[in-house]
């Protein structure tokens, strides 16, 4: 995490340590964490001024959807990663990809970007493995711009 976010963001990356999920937070009978109440403890854990990102080896859901890769907080300066599904039929290289790609897609969230209707977009919605495979790891023109407008430089390697 802390070498691709600098060269695609242009901020700096702490690493905060290991945080325990409590097992208060788990869903027994679907046997996934609350998303959200993971994004409320990463915001109690994390310094005000930062951006608080948790990628976790979890699985997670919100209300209403059967699972999330991810989820961003932007009012709590929070994104996480939930790891378990971006596992699945895949090898190691292609893992790191998805990974990449959910952690930019839910800081974009954080930054206030809104889910894109570009498919090559990292910020397209991505509802299967499958479909995070088909989006590139970069931002599209639009959401490069919006982040612009924000002081955020993307990376001419994370634009397309």
């Amino acid at each position: 995490m802390e070498e691709f976010i600098p060269r695609a963001l242009g901020f700096e990356v702490r690493l905060a340590g290991h945080l325990a999920i409590p097992e208060e937070i788990l869903d027994s009978t679907r046997r996934q964490y609350l998303a959200e109440a993971v994004a409320r403890l990463v915001a109690y854990r994390k310094s005000e001024r930062a951006i608080g990102l948790l990628v976790a080896d979890a699985d997670a859901y919100v209300p209403g959807l059967n699972f999330v890769f991810g989820l961003a907080a932007p009012s709590l300066g929070v994104a996480t990663v939930f790891l378990r599904r971006l596992r699945q039929w895949t090898d190691r290289a292609n893992y790191v990809e998805r990974v990449v790609k959910e952690v930019l897609h839910e800081l974009g969230h954080v930054f206030g970007l809104k889910h894109c209707r570009n498919r090559k977009c990292v910020m397209s919605f991505s509802n299967s493995v499958f479909e995070v495979d088909v989006k590139s790891r970069a931002f599209c023109r639009s959401c490069v711009r919006k982040l612009g407008e924000l002081g955020i430089e993307v990376s001419g390697e994370f634009a397309i």
